[in-house]
This record gives structure tokens, sequence and C-alpha cells, in this order.
């Protein structure tokens, strides 16, 4: 039973270090190269709109279970959401709160979202940076 145990615990083992050296072999190498998971959008923010958890926005492929709801100048069609729910990452807030500054600033941001598997006209923020 002790050696099935070390095996089964070495196998897992051996799955972690490699699925976590598969996610670090696609990382960007320095902080100027593009994500390879994203899409990157810049423009000013001219749409910032904050809603209560649980309102949704929408329907259909189009519907976005999100508490902040952002349009910029470049593609003001095109919604880009992020979740503020209590368990969302702490990292939300304040790509939240840059966002506001950028837009209370007038200054331009670049925003980068998921890649978007279906045509919908709302996307999910991943990273948010001033330019």
């Amino acid at each position: 039973m002790n050696t099935k145990n070390r095996i089964t615990g070495s196998i897992a083992a051996l799955f972690f270090l490699l699925s976590g050296s598969a996610a670090l072999a696609d990382a960007p190498k320095t902080i100027q190269a593009p994500d390879p998971h994203s899409v990157e959008v810049k423009g000013k923010v001219n749409l910032y709109r904050v809603q209560v958890e649980g309102m949704k926005l929408g329907e259909g492929k189009e519907l976005a279970d999100a508490e902040l709801f952002v349009t910029l100048d470049s593609n003001p069609k095109m919604v880009y959401t992020l979740e503020l729910k209590g368990n969302s990452p702490a990292s939300n807030k304040v790509m939240a709160d840059t966002l506001r500054d950028a837009y209370v600033n007038k200054l331009p941001v670049t925003i980068y979202h998921q890649i978007s598997t279906t045509q919908a006209n709302n996307l999910k923020i991943l990273m948010v940076q001033l330019n």
C-alpha cells in the first residue's frame, strides 16, 4: 500500500510539474511582449458603467454577467466586462479603479481581453494598462 501511495504521489507531482512548465512556456518574455492568450485594444474610455451584482445586461449571445462595463472610443459598439463579485480576484478591483481613473482623466488605455470563440460584442477584460 505504501508503494502504491508513493507512485500515485509521484505521478501527481509529475503532472503538476509538467502542467506548470507548459503554462510558463508561452508566457511573454518581457513586459513589452504581447500576451499570446488575449487580444489587445487601445483607446480612451468613453463609457464606464458599474452596476449591482447579479444584474445582467443583454440577452442571448450578448448576455453578460458582470458588474463593470466599459467601451472605448476606438470601437464604441464593443463592450468590455469585468466581474467585481465578492469572490472575484483582488486584481479586478485594481483594474476597475485604473479604468475609472483613465475615464475621469481622459487617459488612453490598453485593454487585453479574452479571445472570443463567438461573435459576441462583450468581452471579458484580462488586463488593463495605462499608456
